[in-house]
């Protein structure tokens, strides 16, 4: 099609990634580009958005902050975008009604279907095709990858594949077959900044009351429930390896918390669990814990006793506020200079506590809730500007800042192309936001070509009790699952390398042999269904069994490469292939037939509505009411089959609907696509690498 051609303002090193992504699109309604941080999927979100639906415009969703970035890009290519925030969706208001495809950016945060953006977007997303853009899409678990994709994608997509359901995989730990739903481009690592990545371990002296408060936190009774003195106690160790006013901070927090809990048991009732939400730390990812917590009509036993120890500890924690502690004095070494920095912290006190002792003027800040310079607020796109254009002075500033303090809330999808240096001042609670704050400043299109990143480690004392790169690294390994960690050998960059490297050369299908080393043979086939080839797999084998691994693809294609003549395989070496391969083919063939029969295994949740519509066939059949029982073959079809989010919770409301509105439900429901079998096999192609001939 001619739309598939990528448009002139995409860079050839994105073209692959929109290929990839638009043929996923296209085939599964909806797919997830991971490509890294800062290498422009803005721009290839909608080239992919333009080419799947032409001539209509691209609804983006995106955090309200990107709200400016989103608008710039859409004018700069002239193209129609309706932008629409995470934040007002989140307040129940779903986008305009209107056709057209959807990108939703940063992805990532609609990974909890329980959660009130899910529940408003799911319904207003049946029927649409959508592409999510998110580097880091496995927050916790790798259910986190699939609840986003089935915004658009069905849990049946992969049945082909011998994947019935798409959340089943992700629970028994098989993430691999998402690997066609997830997809990346070539590996532009080279055409990013070098990142140097420093390790910062600052140590409180003896007489610091940092032992102190260690010591008294640890000693707390907190809460008779184990999961909720665990979650709180990790609420305030968090904000002592933060900072000295952080830890202030909470432990004030806590106290109200004892004395609102001291109230309600006066007068009989037992504190929410939102309270403890609140006092715990308003970390979303955090919350993976909170299953270890009470119930929600439990008394979770607050210590209301030790309301005079938490606020001897609160007494302490601000005065040593007033000081400047050794974690701070360690940055104010580092920002020696005008090198533009971004420092990063999880603590909106803490930013403060920077500003105050960090032993200098022209600090920039940034918060949820406000910004500035120094004691001024200034407009928080005001404020990011000094960090993303050039020149990076402002009317009425004699000089720009070039240090940012800020939390959080300017770590996802900014482009601040003029910052050096990436501080992690705190470490945040899982892998991808310490990527999110690092893309920032390493990605495509900055001028300096190094970056570098301090990260500061806890105290070894605060680190063993909480765990906090033990988490980090766990988590750090949940892409991997997907195929999509950064490893030099991870398979996306492989075939990306693979699909880079061979794009030039025209492709001729049949049978050839070279001579090199490794020996084996690379084979590629499709199968048909209803005319048409839509499905491609290529094996390799080097040795006796045949692997879809890409990198035995990539080593017997490496062989291949620099041969000007092939020939002829040797007749012998190519009938013991195909005999092995025609197992391979067949065994595929028998999947994609199985499909048909395992897409049709429904879900358990929908059973009540299975029975009621059988129940009503059965009646329409014994008097032959037969547009009735076309529309409840119609329904049952769709009951059975796996379905999107969307299409999940409009099936579940039908229990609730009388007959006459579930007649009605059935009748609007679109033209069920109907899939047709597979009817036939055919070899692509097969490269045969042979032993090259010892010399005479």
């Amino acid at each position: 099609m001619a739309e598939d051609v990528p448009p002139a303002w995409l860079r050839p090193d994105q073209h692959l990634s929109f290929g990839r992504a638009l043929s996923a699109v296209r085939r599964y309604g909806g797919a997830l580009l991971a490509d890294g941080v800062g290498t422009g999927k803005t721009w290839i979100g909608l080239a992919v958005a333009r080419a799947a639906d032409p001539g209509r415009p691209v609804h983006a969703l995106v955090p309200a902050a990107l709200t400016a970035q989103w608008q710039e890009a859409a004018r700069r290519i002239g193209c129609d975008v309706l932008i629409h925030s995470h934040e007002t969706l989140s307040r129940g208001r779903a986008p305009t009604s209107g056709p057209g495809p959807v990108v939703i950016d940063e992805s990532h945060r609609f990974r909890t279907p329980a959660t009130r953006r899910y529940e408003t977007l799911a319904p207003w997303c049946v029927g649409r095709r959508g592409l999510l853009l998110s580097a880091t899409p496995a927050v916790n678990r790798l259910e986190d990858v699939i609840h986003p994709l089935r915004l658009f994608v069905r849990d049946d997509a992969l049945a082909w594949s011998g994947v019935a359901s798409l959340l089943a995989s992700t629970r028994e730990g098989a993430g691999g077959p998402l690997s066609r739903l997830v997809v990346t481009g070539e590996d532009r690592s080279a055409h990013l900044p070098t990142r140097i990545e420093r390790v910062i371990a600052p140590a409180e002296g003896p007489g610091s009351p940092f032992g102190l408060l260690r010591r008294g936190i640890a000693g707390l009774r907190l809460a008779g429930d184990p999961g909720v003195a665990g979650l709180l106690r990790m609420g305030l160790l968090l904000a002592l390896g933060s900072s000295p006013a952080a830890v202030a901070e909470a432990l004030s927090r806590y106290a109200g918390l004892l004395r609102h809990a001291e109230d309600a048991r006066a007068s009989g009732r037992t504190i929410s669990r939102e309270d403890i939400r609140r006092m715990a730390g308003r970390d979303r990812d955090q919350l993976v814990l909170w299953p270890l917590a009470t119930g929600p009509d439990a008394d979770p036993d607050l210590a209301a006793e030790e309301l005079p120890q938490v606020r001897e500890l609160t007494h302490a924690a601000r005065a040593w506020a007033l000081t400047a502690d050794a974690k701070v004095a360690a940055l104010a070494g580092i920002l020696a200079g005008q090198r533009p920095t971004l420092v990063f912290t999880t603590a909106v006190a803490t930013v403060h506590h920077i500003r105050r002792h960090v032993g200098r003027r022209g600090i920039a800040w940034c918060t949820g809730g406000s910004a500035g310079l120094d004691e001024t607020e200034v407009l928080r796109e005001s404020v990011l500007d000094w960090f993303r254009r050039a020149p990076r002075g402002q009317a009425g500033w004699p000089r720009p800042p070039s240090v940012l303090i800020a939390t959080d809330v300017a770590a996802e999808g900014l482009d601040l192309p003029l910052v050096e240096r990436v501080v992690h001042y705190d470490l945040p609670w899982t892998e991808v936001r310490l990527e999110q704050r690092s893309g920032r400043a390493v990605r495509l299109g900055v001028q300096h070509q190094e970056v570098e990143v301090f990260r500061f480690q806890p105290p070894g004392e605060l680190e063993e009790a909480l765990r906090k790169d033990a988490i980090l690294g766990m988590k750090a390994g949940l892409p991997g699952a997907l195929g999509l960690d950064q490893g030099t050998d991870s398979p996306w960059r492989i075939r990306a390398r693979m699909a880079a490297r061979w794009a030039s050369r025209r492709a001729i299908e049949g049978v050839a042999a070279v001579r090199g080393a490794p020996t084996g043979v690379l084979a590629g086939f499709r199968i048909r269904s209803g005319g048409e080839w839509p499905r491609e797999v290529v094996l390799a084998r080097i040795g006796r069994r045949w692997s879809d691994d890409p990198k035995l693809a990539a080593a017997l294609l490496s062989a291949a490469e620099g041969h000007s003549v092939v020939r002829p395989p040797d007749p012998g070496l190519l009938g013991g292939s195909l005999r092995g391969l025609s197992l391979q083919m067949r065994a595929a063939l028998r999947l994609a037939h199985g499909a048909r029969i395992v897409a049709g295994s429904g879900q358990p949740m929908h059973r009540p509505v299975l029975r009621r519509m059988l129940g009503l066939a059965r009646e329409a059949a014994k008097s032959r009411q037969r547009e009735r029982l076309a529309l409840l073959e119609r329904g049952i079809r769709l009951v059975r089959r796996g379905h999107t989010a969307g299409e999940s919770r409009r099936i579940m409301e039908w229990a609730q609907l009388s007959e006459k509105a579930l007649f009605e439900a059935l009748m609007g429901l679109p033209p069920e696509p109907t899939e047709p079998a597979p009817d036939g096999l055919e070899i692509i192609g097969i490269l045969v690498v042979e032993a090259v001939l010892p010399r005479r």
